[in-house]
């Protein structure tokens, strides 16, 4: 009877190791859901990078644009890699996207930080003559003040995100009590979708940026960046001084 015992105690053994073997193979395994394209994509262009494989991580990640035109991840890696080619107006390119999609999501802040650090000539706005009939078209040319004649305007590209965006916002206000009268201030925000045409007509590219145009509506200059009350002050100055 022992030994009868035994061995059936053995038999059990057995069969349980062997069902859990079983359910533990890939036969009995839940599958795993594949990749989609868009991940894929983005996993590959990383590995790219990481090879410093700059034109093979473009491909994936282009892919990955085309896959979800809204990823704001997407436009942020395919801008760097532009960045590893040095082809910095495609970088500027889909940073722009980034910051557009991302709504101030961390990739979005990634995006404006990479692009201060593009070369300054790719992120000047627009400026010059030509830009008189782009104020014309938004109305900017019409303010005037209370002498009936046109005023010159400052223009701050800004987002709630941007913490130098609000620091630049405080020194405004401050310099909005000297000026007011004579100067007229608005401020975008690059998040609303109201705002694209202006932003894309000016082509403003990182935030903070404020465009200064004299009372023909002609951008005069413009800053970068927290360029500090110097900076505000010396642009103010200059379209005051084209002013008649």
């Amino acid at each position: 009877m022992f030994r009868q015992n035994r061995n059936l105690l053995k038999a059990l053994v057995s069969t349980a190791l062997l069902t859990s073997a079983l359910l533990s193979s890939s036969a009995f395994a839940v599958p795993t859901p594949a990749a989609s394209p868009y991940a894929r994509c983005i996993s590959e262009g990383k590995f790219n990078l990481t090879k410093g494989q700059a034109e093979k991580a473009v491909e994936k990640f282009q892919a990955a644009v085309n896959a979800d035109p809204a990823s704001c991840e997407a436009h942020l890696l395919l801008g760097q890699s532009y960045c590893r080619l040095k082809d910095y107006t495609k970088a500027k390119q889909h940073f722009r996207a980034a910051i557009r999609v991302g709504k101030g999501s961390n990739n979005a802040q990634q995006a404006n930080l990479a692009m201060m650090q593009l070369p300054k000539n790719i992120l000047s706005p627009k400026t010059g003559p030509d830009t008189r009939m782009i104020a014309s078209m938004l109305g900017l040319s019409r303010v005037r003040g209370a002498d009936g004649v046109s005023k010159p305007t400052v223009i701050d590209f800004y987002a709630p995100w941007c913490q130098p965006c609000k620091q630049m916002n405080t020194l405004l206000d401050k310099v909005k009590s000297t000026y007011g009268d004579r100067v007229s201030f608005m401020r975008v925000d690059v998040d609303d979708p109201n705002n694209e045409k202006i932003i894309d007509q000016y082509e403003v590219s990182p935030i903070p940026t404020i465009v200064f145009l004299n009372p023909e509506g002609e951008v005069v200059t413009f800053s970068i960046g927290f360029s500090g009350e110097k900076g505000i002050d010396e642009g103010i100055k200059k379209i005051l001084a084209n002013k008649g």
